[in-house]
């Protein structure tokens, strides 16, 4: 009898240890399976917390990165200008004679504006240059000749005359100033390697969206031109920045105030053009 009983203990141990066995290898097996699901949920979509704590698809920066710099350039525009009620008033192939009367007419407004200036115009009108400064208004350069076969001849001849420009402004204020607007604007005749001379130097050249067409009219009928314009771009949603064409002309100053009332009826608040901006190239 006792040697029945002392044959069955082994036993017994034996098949708890193999029972034992078998649960362990059970709960192994079922972490891995958490362990798995878990790896593959992450991988899955990766995510990065910027600096303001806002989630960020990693894949979607990546393929704004990988894309052609027109539509990086479109892209930024669009973020940019989204539902902006900013305009931005500029003045080229000044100063002149009348540039005081047009900086009285802002500084009545309240307003600030971008002036593209011509390097000989800017030596003869030194004081006027200096206030535009002081006034808190954004110098940018219009070159030299402001004619149109000696400014675009050469590959670097708009350069040279963005460079002489830029050492008679930095001369007259202290002032260097990396934004430019070629003669009749860059199009067609802006070539590819005269962007690329520009651009290496620094320079940043800028076109307008909206043409007051004052050069044409000399009258305050470019007053309708502009809001016509204005009308046109709002209705066409575009995303464009509202920047307006006009020159340091008399006609011009003595109907910008009625113009920028206008504006400021509909809406509008007024900026300077900066080198953080997005240029327009028409």
């Amino acid at each position: 009898m006792r040697q029945t009983r002392g044959d069955a203990s082994p036993s017994a141990v034996s098949l708890a240890f193999k029972f034992a066995s078998l649960a362990v290898l059970c709960v192994l097996l079922l972490l891995m399976v958490i362990l798995g699901y878990s790896n593959s949920s992450s991988k899955a979509k990766e995510i990065t917390v910027t600096t303001n704590s806002q989630l960020r698809d990693e894949k979607e920066s990546l393929k704004l990165k990988d894309d052609s710099p027109g539509l990086l350039i479109k892209h930024l525009q669009t973020e940019q200008n989204m539902g902006d009620k900013t305009v931005y008033l500029t003045f080229d192939d000044g100063p002149s004679a009348y540039t005081n009367r047009l900086l009285d007419v802002l500084k009545s407004a309240d307003v600030k504006a971008t002036f593209f200036m011509l390097s000989p115009r800017m030596n003869e009108f030194k004081h006027a240059v200096k206030r535009a400064e002081n006034e808190g208004h954004a110098l940018g350069l219009h070159g030299v000749t402001h004619n149109n076969k000696l400014f675009y001849q050469t590959p670097t001849s708009p350069l040279k005359e963005m460079q002489q420009a830029r050492g008679t402004l930095e001369s007259i204020t202290g002032y260097r100033t990396d934004l430019v607007r070629t003669p009749y604007g860059s199009k067609p005749s802006l070539t590819d390697s005269q962007i690329r001379n520009l651009e290496k130097d620094g320079f940043v050249y800028w076109d307008w969206t909206i043409d007051s067409m004052d050069w044409k009219y000399r009258n305050s009928t470019y007053v309708a031109e502009v809001l016509q314009q204005l009308d046109n771009m709002e209705h066409s949603h575009s995303n464009r920045p509202y920047v307006i064409l006009m020159h340091d002309l008399p006609a011009t100053v003595n109907a910008l105030p009625v113009l920028i009332h206008k504006l400021k009826e509909k809406g509008y608040s007024f900026g300077v053009l900066k080198n953080t901006m997005v240029p327009v190239h028409e």
